[in-house]
């Protein structure tokens, strides 16, 4: 083996074995010639690369490492024929002969799994790697390392123990020895599988598993895919006539690339159109549509799937899609010319904001309002960035109707059980805070309580005061409308026109919200387990409020949560104990009082309707 190889440091028996000879050898042919230098230098070192096959080959017989031992010597020119060296040559082949019976007892290979092995980003993997024949492994060395990173392993076993000394920063506390199987008894049993934790983006790859005896060595790689779920798919629907509805699907941040697929509860749809495309990361995004006959079927649904158990679902109801206005074809004409009107006038003012800098000058037209998620390529939220925007929100009782009660604290509010909502009224109140150009802010709103469990139906989000309360005043963004809402029979919606529905199982006990007025940011997050539901991006016009709605017939209330001490004590907590932590005696008091009111109330009055 090669002296300047890097698997010299290995300590194999080639390298033993031949460097010893070297020296011997090179000692009496030095001294035979009157000289005591000793051998050295790139020449020695070019045979014996050569004698040993460039180092990557190991015997596995007698007679291939005899074969060896000889084209060995004949590099090196040895005169075997000399009577003063064969007594020398015989006692180096008994030597030789004891090692390699030692070396064949102890040799061993490493097993993987053929098909590469595939983990979810945030999860844990496992990389299965075992001694064939089953042997004790407890006294090897075991080394997981990537390919050409040798000195920096992901995981270094060795004297019995973990060295952490020589690992990657990047995997210190994720990776160790696991177990490929339940049933495996680990190192004792030859099992030297790597499990790591917490997996990200950059560990996909190959790994190599390295074994090292006293007398042999062994790899084998084990190929690594992360896959990424992606968001929730959105969807929303537009009627093209009378019974035809166009429903159209995103989602982003998926890997590999989903299978995306639509039905009507009944039977498979064929898109109209199926579109994916690559952004960072290589993460995929999915866009696709179709067309259904709300006649024949009262939803559509949308999924994208990675495996079995690996699956996202949206639906949309197609009974809530407002009908197509009859027009004459000349009203359509004057539509479609005031559209572009409309259309170059945001542009003109979108450019003209641009070069002024005049963040005073905004607009709002109709509905114009994208839907995203601010998905990183790390599967969770970045909580602690958003928190130190926190601001303190207060229920404004002047904007409270009738049909409401707000507790003395101004944190605390649900329906009146004396003064129920009336039919097409919203059922609203605002904070008492509003934002302009240049704010930011985070507020967090409980919607669980311990003693009645989770709130079914309620708003929350943004408002432009004075809220119009009358039903017949549609609550979407082009009325000054931004809001997430929950609704007792089908879950998580945003106010769009149509609503889209958003899956959420299960729902969020305590929500949080972050809004950027300049960027046109509206986030909603599930603060429990730290994941983001959904991003909306509008323009603003002037000044906008927290809004609040408790719904109808609720039992548990709304609490609006402190978030101050988060600047100070950026540390994750339960529910319960945030809810808790935050909650002052006053309002645990207003809390109890109004559980007790609402238990005491008609149970016919508790059916009833939501007024949202």
């Amino acid at each position: 083996m090669c002296l300047d190889c890097p698997s010299a440091r290995h300590h194999t028996l080639c390298t033993r074995l031949l460097q010893r000879l070297v020296s011997w050898w090179s000692f009496f042919r030095k001294k035979r010639r009157g000289t005591s230098q000793r051998p050295g230098g790139a020449a020695s070192r070019w045979r014996l690369c050569l004698a040993c096959s460039d180092c990557t080959v190991r015997a596995t017989t007698s007679r291939v490492w005899l074969s060896r031992f000889t084209h060995f010597l004949t590099m090196l020119e040895v005169p075997l024929w000399e009577d003063s060296f064969q007594v020398m040559w015989l006692y180096i082949l008994a030597v030789w002969g004891v090692s390699l019976s030692t070396a064949t007892s102890e040799m061993f290979t490493c097993s993987v799994p053929e098909d590469p092995v595939s983990a979810r980003l945030g999860h844990v993997a496992t990389m299965p790697c075992w001694l064939t024949p089953s042997m004790n492994a407890e006294g090897l060395e075991v080394r997981w390392y990537r390919p050409k990173d040798f000195d920096n392993p992901v995981l270094h076993y060795r004297e019995r123990k973990i060295q952490e000394a020589s690992q990657q920063s990047q995997y210190v506390g994720r990776s160790s020895l696991g177990l490929r199987e339940v049933t495996s008894e680990g190192l004792k049993g030859g099992d030297v599988t790597l499990k790591l934790v917490n997996v990200t983006l950059r560990d996909q790859g190959e790994y190599v598993c390295y074994v090292s005896s006293n007398q042999d060595y062994e790899t084998a790689s084990v190929f690594l895919n992360v896959t990424v779920m992606g968001t929730p798919p959105l969807l929303s629907a537009v009627r093209t006539d009378a019974d035809s509805v166009n429903v159209s699907c995103v989602s982003h941040g998926w890997k590999p690339r989903p299978r995306l697929q639509w039905s009507d509860g009944r039977q498979t749809l064929k898109p109209e159109k199926l579109d994916y495309s690559s952004g960072a990361h290589g993460l995929v995004s999915a866009h696709s549509w179709v067309l259904s006959s709300s006649s024949s079927a009262p939803w559509v649904s949308c999924s994208l799937v990675l495996s079995e158990g690996e699956e996202l679902e949206g639906r949309v109801d197609l009974r809530n899609v407002p009908a197509v206005p009859e027009t004459s074809s000349g009203l359509k004409t004057a539509v479609i010319i005031l559209a572009l009107l409309l259309l170059l006038s945001v542009v003109f003012v979108g450019v003209l904001y641009k070069k002024t800098g005049n963040k005073s000058t905004r607009v709002i037209t109709g509905d114009i309002v994208d839907i995203e998620t601010m998905r990183q390529p790390e599967d969770l939220v970045d909580m602690e960035t958003m928190r130190q925007a926190g601001v303190d929100v207060t229920l404004d009782p002047k904007t409270a109707p009738p049909y409401l009660t707000v507790g003395s604290t101004g944190k605390i509010v649900r329906d009146s059980k004396d003064n129920p909502c009336p039919p097409g009224e919203h059922a609203c109140i605002l904070g008492t805070r509003g934002f302009t150009s240049g704010s930011n802010a985070y507020w967090e709103v409980g919607l669980h309580n311990e003693q009645v469990g989770g709130k079914k139906s309620w708003w929350v989000g943004l408002a432009s005061g004075p809220v119009k309360r009358h039903g017949d005043v549609p609550a979407t963004p082009s009325n000054g409308f931004w809001f997430l809402s929950s609704d007792k029979e089908k879950g998580l919606r945003l106010n769009m026109a149509p609503d889209i529905l958003l899956p959420a199982n299960p729902r969020p006990q305590i929500l949080g919200v972050y809004f950027d007025y300049d960027q046109g940011v509206l986030s909603f997050i599930n603060v429990k387990d730290n994941k983001l539901i959904v991003t909306v991006r509008a323009m603003f016009i002037g000044e906008v409020f927290p809004l609040f709605n408790p719904g109808q017939g609720d039992t548990a209330p709304m609490t609006i949560l402190d978030v101050s001490h988060y600047k100070t004590e950026p540390v994750e907590v339960s529910v319960s104990e945030r809810e808790s932590k935050v909650a002052p005696p006053a309002e645990e008091a207003e809390t109890d009082a109004l559980l007790a009111s609402n238990q005491s109330r008609n149970r016919q009055t508790s059916e009833s309707k939501d007024c949202l």
